[in-house]
C-alpha cells in the first residue's frame, strides 16, 4: 500500500522534459559500461557514469519512471531528502589496478565545507591506494613476480558510502576507503549532519554536558559484559584497550537516533571481533 501511495505521488510529479531526456540518455550510457576487464590499457583511462545528468545532481523528478523513483528511495538520502544530496560515481583504470568511487555530494547549508572535505579525503584515500600499490608490487617484482602476473592481480580500490540512518532531522553516513588485497588499508570517515542547517551532530550534542563520562560508562560495561561470556576479550586498557572518547572518536546515528561509537579494527581488540561498535543510551 505505501509503493501504491508512492507511485500515485510520483505520477503527480511534473518533470521538465528536458531534464527527463537527461535521464533517460544518462542511465542508456550507464549500461554499457559491462566489462571492467575489457577497459585495461597502460594508460590511465576515466571513465565518467553520473547517475542522472553528467556533472550534475542527480534530481529525483523522474515522474517517466516511477518504479526507478522507487528504488531511488533506497539510496543514501534519495527519495525524500532528494533536495541536499547528490551522487557521484567515477571509475578509473591503470596497469595495476581498478578505482572505483561513489560518494556523495551534499546540496543545502554548509554543503560546501562538507563537499569539500569529502574530496579531500577522497583524493588521500587515492593516493595512499596509489603508494601502497606501488610498494606492493616492487616487493612482489623484488620475490620473481613479473608484471603480467601482478596485473592478472586484478587489485581493486573502492571509495563508496553506506547510510546508517536518515530522517526528516538528518542523515548518517559513512564514507569508506577499501583495497581488496590489504585488509589493513581500510578507513572510514563518519558523517552526522542536521538537515535544518547541515551542522554536524556531536557526542555532546546527543549526551549532554557530560558525554565523555557517560559515553566511558557505558562503553566500558558493554566490554565487561563481553569479557565474561567471550573466548576473544577486549584488550586491557593497559595493553592498549579502551581509554576514553573524545571529539575525534567515531560514531553515527541508528535508525532510533541513538549514537553508536565504532573503533577501528585492531583498535581495541583482537582482529577477530572486527570494529567494534558500542550503541550508546542517549538517556542515560
Amino acid at each position: 500500500m505505501k509503493h501504491l501511495d508512492e507511485l500515485r505521488r510520483l505520477r503527480e510529479i511534473h518533470a521538465p522534459e528536458a531534464l527527463k531526456l537527461r535521464t533517460l540518455e544518462a542511465i542508456e550510457q550507464g549500461k554499457e559500461v559491462t566489462d571492467m576487464k575489457k577497459l585495461k590499457q597502460k594508460t590511465r583511462k576515466r571513465l565518467a557514469a553520473v547517475l542522472g545528468a553528467v556533472a550534475a545532481c542527480f534530481i529525483v523528478a523522474v515522474n517517466a519512471s516511477p518504479a526507478l523513483a522507487l528504488g531511488l528511495g533506497n539510496l543514501p538520502a534519495i527519495g525524500a531528502l532528494v533536495h541536499i544530496v547528490c551522487l557521484r560515481q567515477d571509475i578509473y583504470q591503470t596497469d595495476d589496478h581498478t578505482v572505483t568511487i561513489e560518494v556523495p555530494q551534499v546540496k543545502g547549508e554548509q554543503d560546501e565545507e562538507v563537499n569539500a572535505l569529502i574530496e579531500q579525503q577522497v583524493k588521500e584515500y587515492e593516493a595512499k591506494a596509489e603508494e601502497d600499490i606501488a610498494a606492493y608490487k616492487q616487493a612482489f617484482l623484488a620475490t620473481g613476480g613479473t608484471e603480467q602476473q601482478f596485473a592478472d592481480k586484478d587489485i581493486q580500490v573502492k571509495v563508496d558510502y553506506t547510510v546508517k540512518s536518515e530522517t526528516k532531522d538528518w542523515v548518517s553516513f559513512v564514507l569508506s576507503g577499501t583495497q581488496d588485497w590489504n585488509a589493513g588499508a581500510v578507513e572510514r570517515h563518519y558523517y552526522n549532519l542536521r538537515l535544518s542547517d547541515g551542522s554536524t551532530i556531536t557526542l555532546k550534542d546527543l549526551l549532554g554536558e557530560d558525554w565523555i563520562a557517560l559515553a566511558n560508562e557505558q562503553i566500558r560495561t558493554q566490554i565487561d559484559a563481553h569479557n565474561r561470556t567471550s573466548d576473544i576479550p577486549y584488550l586491557a586498557a593497559d595493553d592498549g584497550g579502551f581509554q576514553t572518547v573524545d571529539e575525534n572518536t567515531n560514531f553515527y546515528l541508528d535508525a532510533d537516533g541513538n549514537p553508536v561509537v565504532v573503533f577501528d579494527r585492531y583498535a581495541i581488540a583482537p582482529g577477530a571481533l572486527g570494529e567494534p561498535e558500542f550503541v550508546l543510551n542517549t538517556n542515560k
